[in-house]
């Protein structure tokens, strides 16, 4: 079968070289649809027209469309038959147009040729209908197409439009779609690879699982997955599952590829080279010969002795490794049944696991649980670890075993208090595993409850590792206690891979976040001091505002005041001012000359004297403080004069003419 396989390779390899077609999957597809026969295969993709191979240059396309192999479906379609088979061409029409042309041997299926459709069209192939068979046939779809006597060349209409189609059409559009990011464990046949793909809410995961063996070829039987929920089964759909929407991480990796690479990076990682085969090693072992043969292994590969010393034991030692019950029962419980409340069960079962299983063992943290998961989760990302959950039961038969070979193992204490914040309970006892379980259901939700108390007492104890991914704390894996050490490493390295990975990521997130919050709180300060700087400067004109209108308030306030003083004044003059005399002897005429050069005309008596005078010019808005009384001739300011001098004193008097200049 080797043989067979090299020359299938040596053949691809020549038909690469002579066409020039670096694709494999083409190169695969054209030399199984003739038999793998290269001088058949190079002939059909060589250009009619040309003499010249397409590997010397192509001068010209083919005409129409040809589906390209999708890596997903690739060795779908090889034939390993020795019978010749012919090809057959299918153009599909939809709407009226061509919108693939498809060329496949008549030993395919119908599913085949849906799946062709689905690479090149991304129709799904459970939505394609086809009309128009030849003969007015109904295939199945796993007719051959040499059964149905088909012409080479031929068209089908691919009807989307019935009323069945869009109403599970319009149904599909109702569901959530999922993409699970899938990363595939490097293995001696294959590298490292991450797949991202999307299925709707309904599909199942044996549906998942047989996708990816398709797309992996790796049948499901032999798939080892990472990130699953614990309780899901194949008939679980993805929406039941309670896993993260809406993408997900998952690992997988072959069950059965313990690789001496990855056996390697564990001592690496670990800085211990694992032997336990030696004279102190507490692994019992089933024979001589198995030590024997274990023990010249061990130098080549000490992991790989790890795991056979452990998962080789006979059904008859069984008795003589695990713990009776009778005998789990005599020894000190690690939490008593009546324990006061968690935080007192947790420090006595710290005390209790140490005086029966020694100095070497994990450091588990002193604490209530809600406590350990703020402490490991709810941290900044850099600062984030996995929470590793012991869970106890001494009723188990593999505790004993478990905790003595595995848990206790210093490689293993190392990397879980390296790597892990590490919570221990015992459940032995139905007080104490109920009170495990409330404390779940209000720290980490339901589902996590439901996830413990599903976990069956013969596969106890068991490590539950959590992690937070972005706002849900999840049950990232749950390692049972029928492992071996191999496995449990594994399982554990796994888990804080992953958790790494989602790490960078987060602390990636968490470092933009923080930097748009900082831009925000920088936005926000200026913006705030710029309110301030305008508030400031309303504040001060609101002060200068106020100061001027009390300026203003007063000075009106003292010229109402002075008004009400002269008002008073004029009043008393008015009051006191003698009549005008009627013209006649010993009366004098005095006319005014204003500034804007109106006039005013006035008699007095020949023996008034000059106080009258201003008193009337007084009242007519003219005071002595505010203008000149200037005679003509001579020119005299009459102000300057004593008040009591007459009009006939001062040449007045018949008549007179006085100019009033401001001061």
């Amino acid at each position: 079968m080797s043989s067979n396989m090299d020359d299938k390779n040596g053949i691809i390899a020549d038909f690469q070289a002579i066409t020039g077609i670096d694709n494999a999957g083409e190169a695969l597809m054209h030399l199984s649809n003739f038999d793998w026969d290269l001088l058949a295969a190079v002939q059909h993709v060589t250009p009619k027209h040309t003499q010249h191979l397409p590997s010397e240059g192509r001068s010209t396309q083919l005409s129409e469309p040809t589906v390209m192999v999708a890596d997903d479906f690739r060795g779908m379609i090889a034939s390993t038959s020795n019978q010749t088979h012919r090809l057959i061409t299918i153009e599909i029409e939809q709407n009226g147009h061509v919108i693939v042309t498809v060329t496949l041997n008549d030993s395919s299926t119908i599913d085949d040729l849906k799946t062709l459709i689905y690479a090149e069209t991304e129709i799904p192939c459970c939505l394609q209908n086809f009309n128009g068979w030849p003969n007015n046939q109904h295939p199945s779809n796993k007719d051959t197409l040499s059964k149905l006597n088909l012409p080479d060349r031929f068209k089908l209409n691919l009807n989307s439009n019935d009323g069945d189609l869009n109403q599970e059409l319009n149904g599909r559009a109702n569901l959530r779609m999922f993409t699970l990011n899938i990363t595939m464990e490097a293995t001696t046949s294959s590298e490292y690879q991450v797949y991202k793909l999307s299925f709707s809410s309904d599909q199942t995961i044996a549906y998942v699982k047989e996708v990816v063996a398709k797309l992996t070829k790796l049948p499901v039987s032999n798939q080892q997955w990472l990130g699953w929920p614990h309780f899901v089964t194949p008939a679980t759909t993805l929406e039941e599952s309670h896993i993260n929407f809406p993408v997900h991480d998952l690992k997988l990796k072959p069950s059965n590829s313990i690789l001496k690479h990855t056996r390697r990076r564990y001592n690496t990682r670990l800085n211990q080279s694992v032997d336990m085969e030696t004279s102190d090693s507490p692994m019992p072992s089933s024979s001589t010969s198995s030590s024997s043969t274990s023990s010249s292994s061990s130098e080549e590969d000490p992991f790989e002795d790890a795991a056979e010393s452990l998962s080789g034991i006979d059904d008859d030692d069984v008795d003589t490794m695990f713990m009776d019950t009778e005998a789990s029962t005599r020894i000190r419980p690690l939490i008593a049944e009546d324990t006061e409340d968690e935080l007192a069960g947790v420090i006595q079962f710290i005390d209790e696991f140490q005086n029966r299983y020694g100095d070497m063992r994990p450091q588990f943290f002193l604490g209530t649980l809600d406590q350990a998961i703020k402490i490991a989760c709810f941290k900044p990302a850099k600062d984030k670890r996995l929470l590793a959950v012991y869970l106890h039961h001494d009723r188990s038969v593999l505790s004993n075993v478990f905790c003595t070979q595995l848990l206790c193992f210093e490689s293993v204490v190392q990397y879980l208090n390296t790597n892990f914040l590490v919570w221990g309970w015992d459940m032995t006892h139905p007080s104490n595993r109920n009170r495990i379980l409330q404390s779940a259901s209000l720290s980490l939700g339901t589902m996590a409850e439901i996830t413990l108390r599903a976990i069956d007492i013969n596969r106890l104890p068991a490590l539950v590792l959590f992690t937070r991914n972005r706002s849900n704390t999840e049950i990232l894996s749950v390692i049972n206690g029928d492992c071996n050490i191999s496995e449990l490493l594994s399982s554990l390295i796994n888990a804080q891979e992953m958790f790494a990975i989602q790490q960078q990521v987060e602390i990636k997130e968490e470092g933009e976040r923080n930097m748009r919050e900082m831009i925000k709180v920088e936005q926000d300060e200026a913006y705030q001091q710029s309110l301030a700087i305008d508030r400031a400067k309303e504040e001060t004109k609101r002060v200068q505002e106020m100061e001027e209108k009390a300026i203003r308030s007063q000075i009106e306030s003292q010229e109402r005041q002075i008004a009400a003083e002269k008002e008073a004044i004029r009043q008393r003059i008015i009051a006191s001012l003698p009549a005008e005399p009627e013209p006649g002897d010993q009366v004098a005429k005095i006319r005014f000359r204003l500034p804007l050069g109106k006039f005013l005309e006035r008699r007095f008596l020949a023996s008034d004297n000059l106080q009258v005078l201003f008193d009337y010019l007084y009242i007519n808005g003219f005071s002595q403080e505010e203008f000149k009384v200037i005679s003509s001739w001579p020119r005299r300011d009459l102000t300057t004069l004593g008040v009591t001098q007459t009009m006939k004193e001062l040449n007045l008097y018949p008549q007179e003419t006085l100019t009033l200049e401001e001061r």
